[in-house]
Parts: C-alpha cells; sequence; structure tokens
C-alpha cells in the first residue's frame, strides 16, 4: 500500500517521521522498564521505514518552445504552393511573415518541434485542416505529443525529487489558428482536399521583401503524418473541438492590412 502525498509536504512528512521516533525512543528509557523500553525502542526505530510506502506528488509543468512576439505582431497570412496545379505534386503549405528575421525565429520554433530535423515522421509538428461547411476551413498548426522531451522532463524530475516520486507533466502548447473561407476559389479547395492523397505534406515559413514572398529556407519541414476532417467527427483533438471557425478577415492590424492586400495580389498573379 502506497500513500500520495502532494510534494510540497515532503519535508514535513520526512521531520515527523523521524522525530517521533527519537522522542518516543527517549521517553520509553526514562518511563518504562529496562526490559519493556528496548523492545519498543526497537519498534520505534522501524517507523521511518514507513517513508518507503510514501509516494511524493509533483507537478511539473513542460513548456513546448514557444513563438517571440515579432511572430505574433507580424504575421501577415497563409499560402498553399504546389509545383503543378493539375496534380497538385509537391503540395505544400506556407505561413507568411512580415520581415526575413521573424520569418527565421518561426522556422527555429519548428525545428526545435521537430528536434533539429526537417523530416517529421512523427507527428512533432501537428498539422489540422478541418471542414467547416459551405466552403469554409480551419487549419491548426501546434506542437505534437513530442513524447521524447515529456519522458526527458520526467525522468529530469525524478533525478531531483527520487525514483519514487509520481511526476504529473503539465504540456503548456502553443497553436496557430488560419480561417478561411474557400467557397469561390477552386484552387485552394483542391489544394487542401488533395491531402488525404498525397504522402507528404510540405510545410515552411515565408516573408515579404520587395513586395515578393519568399521562403526562408529551401529545406522546408516535410510533414508525413497530417489530417484533414469534418468538423462533426468524433476523432477531432481537443484543441480542435475547443475552437470553432472564425471569421478570417480584419484580424490583423491597420499597418500591415495594405501590405496584406499587395502580397495576396502577387500571390494570385503567381498562381
Amino acid at each position: 500500500m502506497k500513500f500520495k502525498i502532494q510534494g510540497k509536504h515532503r519535508f514535513f512528512v520526512r521531520a515527523l517521521l523521524v522525530l517521533i521516533p527519537l522522542l518516543s525512543i527517549a521517553l520509553s528509557f526514562f518511563s518504562l522498564p529496562l526490559e519493556v523500553a528496548v523492545p519498543v525502542s526497537i519498534a520505534f526505530t522501524i517507523i521511518p521505514f514507513v517513508l518507503d510506502r510514501f509516494v511524493f506528488i509533483y507537478g511539473v509543468l513542460h513548456v513546448m518552445p514557444m513563438p517571440t512576439q515579432g511572430m505574433l505582431s507580424h504575421r501577415l497570412g497563409t499560402s498553399w504552393f504546389t509545383e503543378n496545379t493539375d496534380t497538385i505534386d509537391e503540395l505544400g503549405f506556407v505561413i507568411i511573415f512580415k520581415y526575413k528575421d521573424v520569418a527565421k525565429e518561426a522556422y527555429d520554433m519548428f525545428k526545435a518541434w521537430n528536434y533539429g530535423k526537417v523530416i517529421d515522421a512523427s507527428e512533432n509538428i501537428a498539422f489540422r485542416a478541418i471542414r467547416e461547411g459551405d466552403g469554409k476551413y480551419s487549419v491548426f498548426v501546434y506542437p505534437g505529443d513530442r513524447t521524447e522531451s515529456l519522458q526527458y522532463s520526467e525522468s529530469l524530475a525524478k533525478e531531483i525529487h527520487g525514483p519514487s516520486s509520481h511526476i504529473n507533466v503539465i504540456v503548456a502548447k502553443f497553436y496557430m489558428q488560419f480561417c478561411f473561407d474557400y467557397s469561390s476559389d477552386e484552387l485552394k479547395t483542391k489544394c487542401i482536399e488533395s491531402m488525404p492523397y498525397i504522402s507528404e505534406l510540405l510545410f515552411n515559413v515565408g516573408y515579404v521583401e520587395a513586395g515578393e514572398v519568399k521562403t526562408y529556407s529551401k529545406r522546408g519541414f516535410r510533414l508525413k503524418n497530417f489530417i484533414i476532417r469534418d468538423r462533426s467527427d468524433s476523432k477531432l483533438g481537443e484543441i480542435e473541438r475547443r475552437l470553432s471557425w472564425d471569421d478570417p478577415t480584419g484580424k490583423l492590424p491597420e499597418i500591415n492590412q495594405s501590405l496584406v492586400e499587395k502580397v495576396n495580389k502577387r500571390l494570385q498573379e503567381n498562381t
């Protein structure tokens, strides 16, 4: 039988289980005959071994790599890209930022999610598309389970607090939500609806330079696990269930609006 106690009470419990036997031994020699005091004292010395029956509970906050303030302030939008619009070869999704240095910060964050690799076979970068109905879609990007880092946090906590401790790992994740109305855009609808038929989704970040969108790195991420589901699907993840589609217009600061319009115009011309 184990007794689970919050880790913050560990010192008090240990002190109590050590002091009680010491006081009891001392009192027994003053109040009991010698032939009784000795076995009683021996019995009391066993009490500290009860410590082995206690499991102390600790909470560990595991924070996934988070975005910089620049990434939150200077995100312009997204775009699909493909080598061939007829066959949708090399389908990809790019998140566009205003500045190159901010795109670098985003690239570094996604790379940290995937342990410094560009090929993601374990869904360390979760990519979820949701059909909202009437030609509307939501796309969510967030860290996956990343079990390696969680196991490392738990083992490190056990090294600090002892192997008999119980570690509750609480995970803090950052997520991005993008909302689209493709009801009048056949090409983008074709792109997002092609997800079930491809084996690899390219994922990258870009920035604007002289009115042109450029990708930060030629070595974009290659996602092997990605999902598109209906809003009514019971298998939706917690984040997707909690956040519904929202009107994608008018959400950027006014200072970025004219630039976004210019970028979108260039994207349409280059599609």
